[in-house]
């Protein structure tokens, strides 16, 4: 995915509070708001929603004008396939972006072929992904101006916009990190357990899309339970943080019950067993760490690609 700047920029364009008023004698300091309080104008955040929808709108726009017309290369074919007849595809099985691509594909669509309705699912989700991250930057930088430029800016960079034309499982990605992050800065406006659930929830569900959701997902996660542990680390809400993300991660569930002698043809290991079910999500095949299975291809670049990684978000 190509989304890991979002918390950085969005970092970046973060204002900070004025100072604090000076104290007249005889009389007790004014008490100030936490920082994520001071944000919480009505009338900016019905703004932020505002400009979001309508960068979401021109984004799709956009999109949908160049939107590739068929059956592009990579792993596009084989994952048009698996989205139309429900499949498995390669580990570790996508099985939410497939059965969403699934409905998009039977979307009652005059004078279009089911490999354009399936792009246009990369359309949708990548223009969702756009002002998602827009309404976060704008909330938490007290600007809305300046998400319109954070979700604009990524949604028409080269790689970003290339990926949300085409059959593939990028653009969801996106849009699930941008979720991710939506829902840890309503946790910190609002520290409270259900809004950290909401949070454990995009987590499950992002990882039942792509495994690259964990270099958000681990820190966001990490951080909300430090910054929130008065009121989570305490045995029910704990058990209520597990529930919320293993429902999200119940879409993989599409892949115990697809798999076996009766999956679809073309359909990838055998994830009826528990031990087939796990080669294939923990990527065995592969190696669970490896970009491809050809180890010379990703092996020497580790460290390499690591480092870019923690560079992009300094």
């Amino acid at each position: 995915g190509h989304s890991q700047w979002a918390v950085a920029l969005a970092s970046q364009l973060a204002c900070c509070l004025p100072p604090a008023p000076r104290r007249r004698a005889g009389r007790a300091p004014p008490r100030r708001s936490a920082p994520h309080q001071a944000r919480a104008d009505p009338d900016t955040m019905d703004l932020d929603l505002l400009l979001s929808t309508a960068l979401s709108a021109v984004t799709l726009a956009a999109y949908v004008h160049t939107l590739c017309p068929g059956t592009p290369g990579g792993d596009a074919g084989e994952l048009l396939q698996v989205a139309l007849e429900l499949g498995i595809a390669h580990p570790p099985g996508y099985p939410l972006w497939t059965m969403m691509a699934h409905g998009f594909s039977r979307l009652p669509l005059r004078n279009t072929t089911a490999a354009w309705r399936v792009n246009l699912s990369s359309a949708v989700y990548g223009a969702l992904a756009a002002g998602t991250l827009s309404l976060g930057v704008g909330s938490w930088s007290g600007s809305p101006w300046a998400g319109v430029a954070a979700g604009g800016a990524f949604a028409f960079s080269p790689l970003v916009w290339e990926y949300s034309v085409q059959c593939e499982v990028f653009a969801l990605n996106n849009l699930l990190c941008a979720a991710m992050l939506l829902a840890l800065l309503r946790f910190d406006a609002r520290r409270t357990v259900g809004r950290a659930g909401a949070g454990a929830f995009a987590v499950g569900l992002a990882l039942s899309n792509q495994h690259t959701a964990v270099f958000f997902g681990a820190p966001f996660a990490l951080w909300a339970l430090l910054a929130g542990r008065t009121a989570l680390l305490r045995p029910a809400p704990l058990l209520l943080l597990a529930a919320a993300g293993l429902a999200g991660l119940s879409p993989y569930l599409y892949l115990v019950a697809r798999g076996g002698e009766s999956a679809a043809w073309g359909s990838w290991g055998e994830t009826s067993t528990v031990r087939g079910f796990l080669t294939h999500v923990l990527r065995l095949e592969y190696g669970t760490f490896r970009l491809a299975n050809t180890p010379a291809a990703t092996d020497a670049e580790f460290g390499l690609r690591l480092r870019r990684f923690s560079e992009s978000l300094s």
